[in-house]
């Protein structure tokens, strides 16, 4: 056993002894008497697809012999799942009277369907299988099929079942032995080994409540894997669940209808509210631990802090309303000239005084590349360029900045929203016609 054992230990020296029983099989020299010849990659797959049919097949069996079943074969491929199952019709598991059995359930399943229905291919392929004591359970399969096989498979009638991961999610069946056709799966982007939280949903199907002692979990390896690896799969943690809740106006509506239900009832009940109501011992300790940091803090003249404070407050609000009325268009604008010297400020970043270009209004577009996004307070949407000392930028999309103390920046020119102007100076400098070259951009 290269498992965990009862008490947690993870039995390292096995695990490296099967390693390297793979890694020597796998060096063995191979002789085509054939000759050379030309192997392309589906080939080289389907070789090893029908390699790992061929395993399955001989665990499956020893599996059998040895009493340990009903087994579930975990597979992260569809098509293998059939393949594997179609490879053990070779095998019969069930007596007689068993079979009999899975034919009358079968039969009464299926009596819903039409005529055209019952001819499908699926249906009329799964019954000799199933009769055998094997199942096939993947999202490829007709619901009906699925809820028939998880009858059956309940029932003790399915001894073998070939099963994608989704059969490990929300459905109560435990069996005797379970196993891992493979390690890695495909997430949508690459191929990765499983985590934890996938090997214990999956691996957790092993062992039945009050009739077998342990569980059985087969692995099978086809590539070498570290043993840091293996732990962390076999002894890792479980996933975190969080509850993605939401109550929306649909389902409030929905609710409304209902008698004797109300939204309040539905989230006290809720998971979320249930993760929520868990946290808040946290979150109270947490309050209690600032509310003890606050007490202990000691201003001198606190009342006097206080005042200072609240001046200072009432300062920048008055500055605000005169920005405010310095801003709006019709007392602004006609001092836009080129040449007038503005101070810009952008929320908490100063830009200090540049030097207005020129200006224009926007006619219901989009703010052009480059544009300052702040507009809290425009009242019209007017861009005025202005010529600002910004901090070198390795690329021409990122945000313009002014340069920070002791950094050389640039004269360059920054097209900013009329509300981002904080005073307007009486004073004006002469502008060159030309502001591209550098040379005239720089003021002496």
């Amino acid at each position: 056993s290269i498992n965990a054992e009862y008490g947690g230990k993870f039995r390292e020296d096995n695990f490296r002894q099967a390693i390297g029983g793979l890694i020597s099989e796998d060096r063995k020299p191979t002789v085509d008497k054939s000759g050379p010849s030309l192997h392309d990659k589906n080939a080289k797959a389907k070789g090893k697809n029908a390699s790992q049919a061929s395993d399955c097949f001989k665990i499956v069996k020893l599996i059998m012999e040895r009493r340990y079943e009903p087994v579930i074969v975990f597979s992260f491929s569809k098509r293998e799942c059939e393949l594997m199952a179609l490879q053990m019709s070779k095998l019969d598991f069930n007596d007689e009277q068993e079979k009999k059995l899975v034919e009358s359930v079968f039969n009464n399943a299926i009596d819903s369907l039409s005529e055209s229905d019952k001819q499908l291919p699926q249906i009329e392929s799964i019954l000799p299988l199933l009769m055998r004591g094997i199942g096939i359970h993947h999202s490829g399969l007709l619901p009906i099929l699925k809820e028939t096989i998880e009858i059956l498979f309940q029932e003790g009638l399915l001894k073998a079942l070939f099963a994608t991961e989704t059969f490990s999610i929300g459905l109560n069946m435990p069996a005797k032995t379970v196993v891992f056709t493979g390690v890695k799966k495909f997430d949508g982007r690459a191929f990765r080994w499983i985590s934890g939280g996938e090997y214990i949903q999956m691996s957790g199907r092993a062992g039945r409540r009050g009739l077998d002692d342990r569980g059985i979990v087969i692995l099978m390896l086809d590539e070498k894997m570290e043993p840091a690896i293996a732990k962390s799969m076999v002894k890792g943690s479980a996933d975190v669940l969080f509850s993605s809740f939401h109550l929306g106006y649909n389902m409030i509506l929905n609710l409304i209808r209902v008698e004797g239900i109300s939204p309040e009832y539905l989230i006290k009940r809720s998971f979320h509210q249930y993760q929520n109501d868990r946290n808040l011992p946290k979150l109270m300790d947490q309050k209690v631990d600032l509310e003890k940091q606050v007490a202990a803090i000691f201003i001198e003249e606190e009342d006097v802090v206080k005042e200072y404070f609240e001046i200072q407050a009432h300062i920048n609000k008055l500055r605000n309303e005169i920005r405010e009325w310095i801003t709006k268009p019709v007392y602004a604008l006609p001092f836009m000239q080129p040449g007038r010297l503005v101070k810009v400020v952008d929320g908490k970043t100063e830009w200090g005084w540049g030097v207005v270009v020129n200006f224009q209004k926007r006619y219901g577009e989009k703010p052009k590349e480059g544009v300052q996004s702040s507009f809290e307070g425009s009242s019209e949407n007017y861009i005025v360029d202005v010529l600002l000392n910004r901090a070198p930028s390795k690329s021409k999309f990122q945000r313009p900045r002014p340069p920070t103390a002791g950094e050389k920046g640039d004269m360059e020119v920054i097209p900013i929203v009329l509300d981002l102007i904080e005073s307007i100076s009486s004073v004006r400098v002469f502008l060159p016609k030309d502001l591209k070259p550098i040379e005239t951009r720089t003021l002496r």
